[in-house]
This record gives structure tokens, sequence and C-alpha cells, in this order.
């Protein structure tokens, strides 16, 4: 007699169970559209890869492009960030005479300032005149600003 009870509960729960159940519910997302009810990201806040340094510009040159054409006494080269040189054409102080001024060469001598990220000044800095074949070693990562002979700034460069 037990086993006829256990049988009829049985049956009895299939039967309550089964009413329950309608069609198309048992299954999720077939008959969606899609995006409803989806959190979607905006444009502006979707994760884009960080920027990379371009290979040729180690330096950073690119930020400093408003000093061309500035004066070099507007500009405080000590406190630009990372290794900065300036060169500017020398003043030989040998053949001074005015005869045939136009037809010379720009002067083969340049004057070299070497500064190093965070270093603080406390006399101008000393004037070394080089050749220009002999600047020494191009580092990538640093700054050159090459001035004309009145001290305004022509280029930039990453040597």
């Amino acid at each position: 007699m037990h086993v006829w009870t256990n049988t009829i509960v049985s049956a009895l729960a299939l039967v309550l169970l089964s009413a329950c159940y309608t069609p198309g519910s048992g299954v999720p997302g077939q008959n969606r559209r899609p995006g409803l009810g989806q959190y979607v990201v905006p444009v502006n806040q979707r994760p884009e890869p960080t920027r990379r340094i371009p290979d040729d510009d180690l330096c950073r040159s690119r930020l400093f492009l408003g000093l061309v054409g500035q004066h070099e006494g507007g500009i405080v080269f000590a406190v630009l960030p990372g290794r900065t040189r300036v060169v500017k054409p020398a003043e030989q102080e040998l053949d001074q005479d005015e005869f045939l001024q136009d037809t010379r060469p720009n002067p083969p001598f340049v004057e070299v300032r070497e500064y190093l990220s965070g270093q603080v000044l406390h006399a101008p800095a000393i004037r070394a005149v080089s050749r220009v074949d002999e600047l020494g070693p191009i580092m990538r990562d640093r700054l050159t600003v090459e001035l004309n002979a009145q001290g305004y700034v022509n280029r930039l460069t990453c040597r």
C-alpha cells in the first residue's frame, strides 16, 4: 500500500508541474530583439589602447614646436623636461673685415650648451665652441634646439 501511495503522489506532482509549463518559457532569449535590455557602453567610455610615443620623436620635440621663432632670451632651457642641447652659430673674432661679407658661408663653428633635466643654474652656461661636425654622439632622447645667429629658434630635433 505504501508503494501505491508514493506512485499516486509522484503522478500528482507531475500533473501539477506540467500545468505550470508554458511553451517558450523554458528556453530564454530565442524571440528577443538583439540589444534590447542590455547595457551598451558609450563610445567615449570604450577602452582604447595606450598611445605610444613614435620612435622618431623620443625627446617629445613636437610638444615644443611653439618655440620655433621665439628668441632665446624668452626661453628657460633648464626647465624643459629631459636632456636639452642648444646649438647656436659661434662668432669667431678672427678676420672681421667687411670686404665680401655676403659671399662668406655660415660659420663652421657652433656654440653648444647642454642642460640636464632638473638642473639648477646658478650662473650662465659655459660657452663651449666646437666644429659643426664634432657635436658628439647622437642621442635620440635629447632635445636639440638650433638657433640662428640672432638667437631665434630655427628648428627642434631629437639628436
